[in-house]
């Protein structure tokens, strides 16, 4: 089979010098940066490289050619997703829609077959079962991911602020999905909500009666400031994995997907279709870097449609 790295750079016609490269894909665009070798040996390529390759070779029983083109496929993904994220890329982080705008990117950009991006697909997927069967992340992010059926326009459902006056008159909705989306509508991130107290949120919430209903929803016996999501002793979570389950079920009530990740891009997306804002004020609102900001208009344009919020 012929060797992902050296395919990759033949595609842009690059003549490889007597140094190593190092391949990344920096704003869905294949970038090439000449590294010393040394540094090569003693740089892992992804986060447990050394456990993942064990792992395919112990309990997977893989042959050592398999492997490294596993270990090459998630290189190429790691390189990608951690050119596009504002801070230090961390594999906990990492979502189905990333996952999603790379195998997209390689159909578009490198215009791989299908054949051959399921083939990554397969590849980071074993990756990330090996991530979550060891405890080293949380959350498994591939669940929606079916090989070449996989949807490339991820949908969102936008423009959702300005409706949590009408929200909190619903009969039967959750607080934790009023609370949580107006600490998304805040500009909180999902990292940041799953510690978020309430005062810290009140703060940013201008509409009295919103204000009121969060107030009302919180229990005030252990903290006369407590988070917002808590356990029955007080302390956050670990995760927003509970916070998840808890609100899911508004799903059917509101018409959209109902997740910290969701709610956040969709706040993302609701942001750049505002015209009106200029970038410095889209920065600031969205508390991103100017290089993520590249990144969300490039598939807001490439892979995402948008509806308006509409409340029946």
């Amino acid at each position: 089979m012929v060797n992902v790295i050296t395919y990759l750079i033949n595609i842009l016609n690059i003549q490889q010098s007597p140094k190593s490269f190092k391949c990344k894909f920096s704003n869905n665009i294949l970038e090439n940066d000449i590294i010393n070798p040394k540094e090569r040996v003693s740089t892992m390529n992804f986060p447990y490289e050394k456990e993942f390759r064990t792992y395919c070779k112990q309990k997977k029983k893989l042959a050592d050619s398999t492997i490294s083109l596993a270990d090459k496929s998630v290189t190429t993904f790691w390189n990608y997703y951690a050119a596009n994220v504002d801070s230090d890329a961390n594999v906990n982080d990492v979502r189905a829609g990333d996952i999603r705008n790379f195998l997209a990117s390689l159909e578009t950009k490198l215009h791989f077959k299908s054949n051959t991006v399921n083939k990554y697909l397969s590849h980071i997927k074993m990756y990330f079962v090996f991530l979550s069967e060891y405890d080293y992340i949380i959350t498994y992010p591939l669940l929606s991911l079916r090989g070449n059926k996989f949807d490339r326009k991820q949908k969102y459902i936008i423009n959702w602020m300005p409706y949590l006056p009408d929200l909190i008159k619903i009969k039967d909705i959750h607080p934790e999905t009023v609370k949580m989306m107006a600490a998304i509508a805040a500009g909180f991130k999902p990292k940041e909500i799953v510690v978020l107290k309430t005062n810290d949120l009140l703060k940013h919430v201008d509409n009295d009666e919103v204000k009121q209903y969060i107030k009302d929803h919180t229990d005030y016996s252990k903290s006369a400031d407590p988070y917002i999501f808590a356990r029955k002793n007080g302390e956050p979570y670990a995760s927003d994995f509970n916070i998840n389950q808890r609100i899911a079920p508004d799903r059917q009530i509101i018409g959209m997907q109902l997740t910290t990740h969701k709610l956040r891009m969709s706040f993302v997306y609701s942001i750049l279709s505002d015209h009106q804002l200029s970038d410095n004020q889209i920065l600031k609102t969205l508390r991103i870097t100017l290089k993520s900001l590249t990144y969300y208009r490039k598939n807001m344009t490439l892979y995402v449609e948008t509806e308006d919020f509409k409340l029946d």
